[in-house]
């Protein structure tokens, strides 16, 4: 029992101490989180420089770019288990060294094969980073501008999208693309030090909680969360793939589907602020997923026109995501808010994966977008159902 309450008293003066360093925390979080999402998004402008330096087909560039969510749906589950219970600031630290090598390999790679590793290297450090993330802003900010602060994280990852696409023409131009993909690396090392500055060196999970609980690992509501982020990223990673070719090729279609980025931006955190004044993430994640359903019912009806429904498209990422992030505390003991956040991860990663391979094999059969919008319009029905079964279990009151 002395045991236990010591545990607990531990976690107590840990939880105290994030809370007082919470925006540094979150400083450190968005710093590190936007050094992952440039360089995930860096394939795309560089698909034409690839394909004719490798002498690379769609397909090999395809495996590329998806190939850094392979270790998310592989690893998602023991990698957020682990998380709980090592320590904060050395796991921080691996997992960005595991980028920075990642990102030199990719950035040095002589063949495809070794563009292929250093991609996968990053994938697993970006995958840890972004779990531990979760669970620090989870922790630090428990109980008080929890959903602003998940509002904050989320819209780093539209950010960063954008400007690397924005600031890929002239860092080509300066570097090269090899030179602009080892820029990429020196913005995962300036991560480091301010990871070590935020993260307290002592901090870790308590050790045995999750085993001493009585607690199923994956309840009900942990699972009706996840369905509902993989029937979203289905849709959402199928309407961010596809959209342009529906809306007409060329740039005024690209420039109308960045209109989804931009609203997830400017809306996430007015999201966050909402929810943590208003209470019930899963009660979001069901009026997001509704509105993603009514937007692919208007598309696949010819009905809504292209740019208010990439606008609405980012409504609701900013929506399903901001809430979606803010729920594991209230689902799950805290000991296990990373086992958690692994969970739902995995789920989203097999959507992106699986949502636009399907939705494209329906374009290649009908020769047309009705059936994919269609079918993708049930799917978000069916996420929304699945929001609607979540109970949050723990406080999920608003904030005073």
């Amino acid at each position: 029992v002395s045991g236990g309450w010591v545990g607990a008293c531990m976690m107590l003066r840990m939880t105290q101490d994030l809370s007082s360093r919470r925006w540094l925390i979150l400083a450190s979080t968005v710093v590190s989180f936007f050094s992952v999402g440039v360089t995930f998004f860096a394939v795309p402008p560089l698909v034409p420089e690839l394909m004719h330096r490798f002498g690379l087909s769609h397909l090999a560039i395809g495996v590329l770019m998806g190939a850094i969510s392979v270790p998310a749906i592989l690893f998602s589950l023991p990698l957020g288990a682990a998380i709980d219970r090592w320590a904060a600031r050395a796991t921080g630290n691996v997992a960005l060294g595991l980028m920075v090598v990642g990102a030199l390999l990719f950035a040095l790679a002589p063949s495809y094969s070794i563009l292929l590793v250093g991609r996968l290297l990053f994938g697993v450090g970006g995958l840890a980073i972004n779990l531990l993330l979760a669970r620090l802003v989870s922790t630090a900010f428990a109980g008080r501008e929890l959903a602003l602060a998940m509002g904050i994280f989320n819209a780093v990852y539209p950010a960063s999208m954008i400007i690397m696409f924005s600031l890929h023409p002239k860092l080509l131009a300066l570097f090269g693309w090899r030179g602009e993909l080892t820029a990429l690396a020196v913005v995962v090392v300036v991560a480091i030090p301010l990871h070590n500055l935020a993260v307290p060196k002592g901090l870790r999970g308590e050790a045995g909680a999750s085993e001493r609980s009585r607690e199923p690992w994956i309840t009900p509501g942990l699972l009706a969360t996840a369905a509902a982020w993989l029937l979203f990223f289905a849709a959402y990673a199928s309407v961010f793939t596809f959209a342009p070719e529906w809306i007409g090729g060329g740039s005024d279609a690209l420039l109308k589907v960045s209109l989804i980025p931009w609203a997830a931006i400017f809306l996430a955190p007015l999201v966050g602020t909402l929810i943590d004044r208003l209470g019930h993430p899963s009660r979001w994640v069901m009026a997001g997923m509704l509105i993603m359903a009514g937007v692919l019912a208007g598309m696949a009806g010819h009905i809504l026109p292209t740019a208010p429904a990439m606008l609405l498209v980012g409504v609701t990422f900013a929506t399903v995501a901001t809430a979606t992030y803010a729920l594991p505390a209230v689902l799950v003991q805290p000991a296990r808010v990373g086992f958690a956040f692994g969970f739902i991860t995995a789920f989203s990663n097999l959507g992106n994966l699986v949502g636009p391979a399907v939705t494209g094999a329906i374009h290649d059969r009908t020769q047309g977008w009705v059936t994919a919008w269609t079918l993708l319009a049930i799917a978000a029905l069916a996420g929304a159902g699945a929001a609607a079964l979540v109970r949050e279990n723990r406080a999920a009151a608003p904030s005073e």
